[in-house]
């Protein structure tokens, strides 16, 4: 056999095996696919949103409102036509404690809710300068809250029938107060289980019943 025939076949052996191994190398290429399949990367990924629709912004949360220390009763401020005043008859005050029984060195906090019993919406004054708080032990008045109420106002409202308004309570630090005392230290009233009675009123209109406690 001639040199030049054996060449050719070495050649041919040669390309067979480069072209086995060029297809071997495509197989695992083929296989690696299979098993990575990077075309599924992210599908569990959200879908994007749709064009031009805006990502819902973050709603800021609500300020509550500060309470003043002492309001006047609530009612929505009256504003154009008036309402017809409120008859005594159709106004109800409630005079409040906010217990029956305080221990030794206890305060009292006041309070009192008013309500339209009527049928129709009616105003009346129920500002801080109108309004009384009266504590009695018997027949004494041992205090009175307008003694020495200070920056008092008038405010008129509405009020809707049905629908009870309470104030913002009033602390009592069990002295008895007259106003020649306002800038004077007060003596404290009677304790030792002493009974004592709270009524209210506001301008005209009067509580019809007063609210008992004790002070121990």
């Amino acid at each position: 056999m001639s040199k030049a025939s054996t060449a050719k076949r070495r050649a041919a052996v040669r390309r067979r095996r480069t072209l086995l191994g060029l297809l071997a190398l495509i197989a695992v290429a083929a296989l690696v696919l299979l098993v990575w399949r990077p075309w599924e990367a992210g599908s569990d990924a959200p879908p994007p949103a749709p064009s031009g629709t805006a990502a819902p912004s973050p709603q800021p949360s609500a300020t509550p409102t500060p309470t003043q220390p002492f309001t006047p009763v609530g009612g929505t401020p009256e504003t154009g036509e008036p309402t017809e005043p409120c008859a005594a008859e159709q106004v109800r005050l409630t005079p409040a404690t906010d217990r029956s029984s305080y221990a030794a060195g206890e305060r009292v906090q006041l309070s009192f809710t008013i309500e339209n019993t009527g049928e129709a919406a009616c105003s009346l004054n129920a500002g801080t300068a109108v309004q009384e708080y009266e504590i009695r032990t018997g027949d004494q008045v041992v205090y009175r809250w307008s003694d020495c109420a200070a920056d008092v106002q008038d405010n008129v409202v509405q009020l809707e029938p049905g629908a009870p308004q309470s104030t913002v309570p009033v602390e009592w630090d069990r002295t008895a107060s007259s106003v020649d005392s306002c800038t004077a230290e007060r003596p404290q009233v009677a304790a030792g289980g002493a009974a004592y009675s709270l009524s209210v009123r506001v301008g005209e209109y009067a509580s019809t019943a007063a609210t008992q406690f004790i002070l121990e």
